[in-house]
């Protein structure tokens, strides 16, 4: 993308100097290709080249300046004290804060909506299976993702019975049971259909456990997109899985989901 004159000087006029020259940080920003909403930059990076802060941060800038454009053409007072940037005082307005949300605040920012399309991959402990364990490591978690369609946030925090769950079968290794969420986090937090989330999730497990026994569960997730727009559904959820390996049978998923 080639970005207009106009749009360099509002990436220049708030662009931290802490990080890079800010021409150097839009030069490598330039260079980015496009990918998709669900995917991570890392996976579409040479193994030879990185993303710095300060490309990001010029991401993120050029986000915002689109925003504002966008907030003008519905015909939002950006003067609002509510929606009002002050430059001097590090507000970031409201289009700067829903360029953060969707794209994170920096490269390690694991609580903004979209941050996971940016950090890299957490570092995953995992241990030989000393003991030929070969029975489910089960965790129940939470999800908090976005919908691809409408860019609203699905989750299993909006009720009580709503919940995720992974399970998988060591092989070679079992994996430090906390990283599960992380995984899932890192996953999660970008923009997908539920039913390919699933999926994404079944596959990362897969691939830093080292098995392909892996059943992952999301239990009665709530759609911002279908509860706060469209059919305005007070009790609509959705249940989805995917397995494979060992939980081919039924009755290991069973067991499974009755301790669940």
């Amino acid at each position: 993308m080639i970005l207009s004159n106009d749009c360099i000087d509002f990436v220049e006029k708030r662009y931290n100097l802490k990080y890079m020259d800010v021409d150097d940080a839009i030069l490598e920003y330039n260079k980015l290709e496009d990918f998709a909403p669900d995917g991570n930059v890392w996976d579409h990076l040479d193994d030879r080249d990185t993303i710095s802060e300060g490309a990001h941060l010029v991401m993120r800038l050029v986000t915002q300046y689109y925003l504002t454009k966008a907030f003008r053409g519905m015909k939002i007072d950006l003067n609002n004290p509510n929606v009002k940037e002050d430059i001097a005082s590090g507000n970031l307005g409201t289009p700067g804060r829903m360029a953060k949300v969707f794209v994170g605040a920096n490269l390690h920012d694991d609580s903004e909506l979209g941050c996971g399309r940016w950090t890299p991959k957490p570092r995953i402990a995992r241990f030989p299976n000393n003991y030929k364990m070969n029975v489910p490591i089960t965790k129940r978690i939470d999800i908090v993702s976005n919908c691809s369609h409408h860019f609203i946030p699905f989750t299993t925090l909006s009720r009580p019975d709503s919940h995720a769950v992974i399970s998988y079968v060591p092989d070679k290794y079992a994996i430090g049971i906390s990283k599960l969420q992380r995984v899932a986090d890192h996953i999660s937090r970008r923009f997908f259909l539920q039913e390919d989330l699933t999926k994404a999730l079944y596959d990362e497990i897969c691939q830093v456990a080292d098995t392909e026994s892996v059943y992952i569960k999301l239990v009665n997730l709530t759609h911002g997109c279908e509860s706060y727009r469209g059919s305005q559904t007070n009790d609509g959820s959705f249940t989805s899985t995917y397995y494979g390996g060992a939980f081919k049978d039924m009755t290991l998923r069973s067991q499974v989901d009755q301790l669940n």
